[in-house]
């Protein structure tokens, strides 16, 4: 009999191990650990008022595989009167979702955002109200007075300024409130409220957090498990909690005729975050122009090319010398994405060499260097203009 047992008892740790390895992991850990990004959407409904669900809220969450990076996660927001281009016209993201619901609204934020949205959790406001009493409510201090009145949705708001601990139902009418505030400034205040959450929740141990997942996942439209959020819980929980990684997304316009995203804007913030790459647009540049040739009046028609192209030159002179062999770029701000920046901006295919401002001194200028200059271009020997 004795074999019997030692059969069973190696298929049960055969079953024990294999159980092992399938759950002691979760599609979400494992793709960070490839190295990918994972992007969760978050979006906040309400009844609507021509008693379609509208989007109140919407922000991307982004986790990073590098935990220990400058930027292991953000989040940002999305005003819901964001305009995105779908089927041939320009519509609200509110609008978006109303009429096409969470499927439209993924596939309008992963265009403008240029990210693929892997995982979303939906949330209405009674959802909401019993998550922030789960916690025990949040305390925020107030620095002005919130009050709004609207009978069609039989909303009232008033909330004092000072220090105070709001429960769901006062939580809900803090990140709700607009009145005469911009969409932005509703979103600042919403990070804020966020942000002294997740602080509460934090301090409640992991214990209390698996309780409010367990919630959340009875409450929250997710295609999250429960496993994914505990790591996820686990991952962000001793991360810094960073009010810069809070951002919304910029926009062009304004909200009477319309505001549409700035994609340059955007692009350039999620290649900082994502890519650990800081992008410039050329507007962003100063330059000092100077000239390191006999030719005449070099710098000032290079002065008119990058001005045409967009770029500040806050001044053109000679350089002291005028027998350079190539043209020169001293990095003055010690930011090599602004010298790719000035390079794009240039004629492609000029040899041009860098140097740091440490190995060029100041002294060899002949003219004194503007504040806030970033790179100075010393043009040399073959140095030709672009059209």
């Amino acid at each position: 009999m004795r074999w019997i047992w030692s059969i069973v008892g190696a298929v049960l740790v055969g079953v024990a191990v294999g159980l092992y390895f399938l759950y002691s992991t979760t599609p979400v850990e494992r793709a960070l650990d490839r190295g990918e990004w994972v992007h969760v959407l978050l979006v906040g409904v309400d009844e609507g008022r021509a008693g379609k669900p509208e989007a109140d809220a919407i922000a991307l969450l982004g986790i990073s595989p590098d935990r220990e990076g400058p930027v292991p996660y953000f989040l940002l927001s999305f005003p819901p009167n964001l305009l995105a281009y779908q089927k041939g016209s320009w519509r609200s993201l509110k609008e978006i979702y109303r009429d096409g619901g969470l499927e439209a609204l993924v596939a309008a934020v992963e265009a403008i955002g240029e990210v693929e949205v892997h995982y979303y959790a939906v949330v209405d406001f009674a959802a909401f109200e019993e998550l922030v009493d789960s916690v025990g409510g949040v305390e925020i201090t107030v620095e002005k007075p919130i009050i709004y009145e609207d009978q069609s949705q039989n909303l009232h708001i008033r909330i004092e300024p000072g220090d105070h601990l709001l429960n769901g139902e006062e939580a809900l009418k803090y990140v709700r409130y607009r009145g005469s505030e911009s969409e932005y400034d509703r979103i600042a205040r919403q990070h804020k409220f966020l942000l002294a959450l997740a602080g509460k929740v934090r301090a409640q141990g992991l214990r209390a957090l698996r309780g409010l997942l367990e919630l959340a996942l009875t409450r929250v439209n997710t295609n999250l498990t429960l496993w994914d959020g505990l790591y996820l819980a686990r991952r962000l929980r001793d991360l810094p909690l960073a009010a810069h990684l809070l951002r919304a997304v910029p926009g062009r316009g304004t909200e009477a005729e319309g505001l549409r995203p700035d994609f340059v804007a955007l692009r350039k913030l999620l290649t900082h975050w994502e890519e650990g790459e800081r992008f410039y647009t050329r507007g962003e540049l100063r330059v000092v122009v100077l000239n390191g040739t006999e030719e005449r009046f070099l710098a000032h028609r290079t002065r008119a090319l990058l001005v045409a192209r967009g770029v500040k030159v806050l001044r053109v002179g000679r350089a002291d010398r005028t027998d350079y062999p190539e043209t020169m770029i001293v990095n003055w701000s010690g930011d090599p994405n602004k010298v790719t920046a000035l390079k794009d901006a240039l004629l492609p295919g000029i040899p041009i060499r860098v140097v740091s401002a440490e190995d060029f001194s100041p002294e060899d200028l002949p003219t004194p260097i503007p504040e806030g200059t970033d790179l100075i271009l010393i043009l040399g020997r073959g140095f030709v203009l672009g059209d």
